[in-house]
């Protein structure tokens, strides 16, 4: 492997199982910054890696490796670790069998870029430590923001909620709208039933008069949309789904736009609750709403075919499926496709 870099901290960049080889070779584990070209804070990090103290330990404790977004290997390695990057750089430590043990969030400075590298040599302080750590008890704010963390970029939800549940109740009410907390909403949060979130939804209006108002509505929308299509989510009542779109209102995206998020979950809702009426019902004000093509109604009956409970949805599938065949060509693929649906409503019905 031929380093990318030549001071400073020594980085290797595009070819990460050979990188994997040689740290496993020099008995040392890898340290891999995610980063942007175009991102600012990034290009910040570049004189504090020149630093002499910095790049004396990285150099002599981590084998150095360097990934690019737009690079196709951050598709791959990530995806295939499982990894979620909330903010950019984001900087990960991994012992020799790939296993994530560590990871820093951090301001551009030599000494936190140590403090964060020692962390990580430590197995009692590192990352990787923080689920015992809380099962035993630590829950200072600071542990919790940064075990949220974690349990994020691993997409560990069940631990996210729990950090940030605990965390919640730590925080006084009129602490809820403060630059500390909003960064817990904005960077760390997943649960918009978390009380933390359930404050910022519903007081919307305080937010944006602190901050930058767009910036206020992507949080609300990444908040709503990461719980309604979550696996908590997918359990969420029809009540509660319809709480979900009401909350996306309230966050000003255009009320058609929430109505069609919530569709399939409230039809899911519906089926669960043994109501396949309601979400009959449903799909029919829909295509009101929304004009259908052809692909929309085929997947419609195929959905209802596979997940309704009965057949009470048989004769809105026959208007959905007559829709269709006035818009496709005789003796096409599209055709016989809502027809072998249409075919399969009828059988049900007929059970």
């Amino acid at each position: 492997m031929v380093p990318v870099t030549n001071e400073g901290v020594i980085f290797y960049a595009n070819n990460i199982d050979q990188a994997f080889v040689k740290a496993k070779a020099e008995n040392k584990p890898v340290f891999i910054e995610i980063y942007s070209e175009s991102c600012h804070v990034c290009q910040s990090f570049i004189p504090i890696f020149k630093e002499q103290t910095v790049s004396d330990f990285y150099n002599k404790n981590f084998l150095n490796y360097k990934i690019e977004v737009t690079s196709p290997e951050f598709q791959s390695f990530l995806l295939a670790e499982k990894i979620f990057v909330p903010s950019l750089p984001l900087l990960l430590y991994f012992d020799q069998n790939r296993n994530l043990v560590h990871l820093g969030v951090i301001e551009a400075k030599g000494e936190k870029l140590v403090e964060q590298g020692k962390l990580a040599l430590d197995p009692g302080q590192r990352a990787a430590s923080m689920k015992k750590r809380f099962e035993k008890g630590e829950t200072n704010n600071q542990f919790l923001i940064d075990y949220a963390m974690y349990s994020r970029v691993t997409m560990d939800t069940i631990m996210n909620r729990k950090a940030m549940e605990v965390y919640a109740r730590q925080q006084p009410e009129g602490t809820y709208t403060s630059e500390t907390n909003y960064l817990a909403v904005q960077k760390l949060l997943m649960d918009v039933e978390n009380p933390l979130g359930t404050y910022f939804v519903n007081h919307l209006p305080a937010y944006r008069q602190q901050h930058d108002p767009t910036e206020v509505k992507n949080v609300a929308e990444n908040l709503i949309m990461s719980s309604l299509y979550s696996s908590f989510g997918s359990a969420y009542s029809s009540d509660k789904i319809k709480q979900m779109r009401d909350y996306m209102i309230k966050a000003e995206i255009d009320p058609q736009v929430a109505r069609n998020r919530v569709l399939l979950p409230l039809i899911n809702a519906y089926f669960r609750e043994n109501t396949p009426k309601r979400a009959v019902d449903l799909v029919n004000v829909h295509t009101t709403q929304v004009p259908l093509k052809v692909p929309d109604y085929l997947y419609l009956l195929k959905y209802f075919n596979e997940h309704s409970p009965d057949a009470s949805y048989v004769p809105s599938a026959e208007t959905w499926a007559a829709n269709a065949l006035n818009m496709v060509k005789k003796n096409s693929a599209d055709e016989a496709a809502i027809r072998m649906e249409l075919a399969a409503a009828k059988r049900r019905s007929a059970k």
